[in-house]
């Protein structure tokens, strides 16, 4: 039967699906052992002019985090948040975040607000300090300043209401412009990496630099995509499997109705095969395993023990 047309067509659709099924687990294996391959490919180290690199007003592509920009500007003094519930070296503190507008800074494409009147600048981390007196008394010097610094991704917004003014729970642009609505901004922040000019004002007045890091995935071992690839071979043998299972129950029906693998006697006869005598109300596991093949005991039947040299010892009493 296996090799007639009909389930020859048929292993031919499994084994085309076994070896998409194959195919795909042989990717998700490389996904795993080569996680970080697509990140790598954009260069992040590589440093980039700021300008060519982000624009104000439109969403951040995922892609720039952690990518290192120079440019020069000035800080805004006055538009500073503090952000408590940071920790450096194990040290609960505060960020100190100012604003910063870049010099040739420009807005996307897509931007629809008037910048007319406005100011583009984007959210710096000039610091960190455990002392919040500290925090709340720094302020940026004016004057130029060149950088080199990390693009952060954004934070969600959180409420403010139990913190003290001038205080944020995290650095979001979205709060920032309603606490300074004369700044348009990034959807993104600068970790500096170095800072230089008669107004540096990182790591300054009490200020810590913060170190850059990368929020990135360190490379290594994927074990979801590890997964993925063990299920699909899964799904792989599950198919060869129900192609058996098939191809084996359409056998043993064809038995049961007195065919031979698909064509039907010659004539038109017809045969009949008692297979429960009058009275009885279960079929004998014998008649049934003449007519499916299988074994006895697979229709009820006890299964024979064969007789061994214990079988002749007489039992205690005889």
């Amino acid at each position: 039967m296996a090799l007639t047309p009909r389930w020859l067509g048929s292993l031919l659709l499994v084994l085309v699906l076994v070896t998409c099924f194959v195919g795909l687990s042989a990717w998700q294996v490389d996904r795993a052992q080569h996680k970080n391959d697509v990140t790598d490919a954009q260069n992040v180290e590589e440093l980039k002019p700021f300008n060519d690199v982000m624009a104000a007003q439109v969403p951040m592509p995922g892609i720039l985090a952690d990518q290192r920009v120079s440019l020069t500007g000035h800080w805004l003094p006055d538009a500073q948040v503090v952000v408590p519930g940071r920790v450096l070296d194990g040290a609960d503190g505060y960020w100190v975040v100012t604003m910063f507008a870049p010099d040739g800074a420009r807005l996307g494409e897509e931007a629809t607000l008037d910048p007319e009147g406005k100011t583009i600048a984007i959210p710096v981390l000039r610091g960190f300090t455990t002392d919040e007196a500290t925090a709340s008394r720094s302020r940026a010097e004016s004057g130029p300043v060149e950088m080199i610094a990390r693009i952060g991704p954004v934070e969600g917004p959180m409420p403010t209401a139990d913190l003290p003014d001038g205080q944020v729970h995290t650095v979001s642009t979205s709060q920032l412009i309603n606490l300074f609505p004369d700044v348009l901004t990034y959807s993104g922040f600068l970790i500096p990496e170095s800072a230089t000019g008669p107004a540096a004002s990182v790591g300054t007045g009490g200020l810590t630099a913060v170190p850059p890091t990368t929020t990135r995935d360190e490379g290594g071992f994927d074990l979801q995509s590890a997964v993925y690839a063990a299920e699909w071979l899964i799904f792989a043998g599950m198919a060869l499997y129900m192609w058996w299972q098939l191809l084996r129950d359409d056998f043993l029906r064809r038995r049961l109705e007195g065919t031979d693998g698909g064509s039907q006697h010659s004539g038109n006869q017809a045969e009949y095969v008692v297979v429960k005598a009058a009275g009885e109300s279960a079929i004998d596991p014998e008649v049934m395993a003449g007519l499916t093949g299988l074994p006895a005991h697979r229709h009820g039947a006890k299964r024979r023990r064969a007789a061994g040299p214990t079988d002749d010892r007489p039992t205690e009493g005889n």
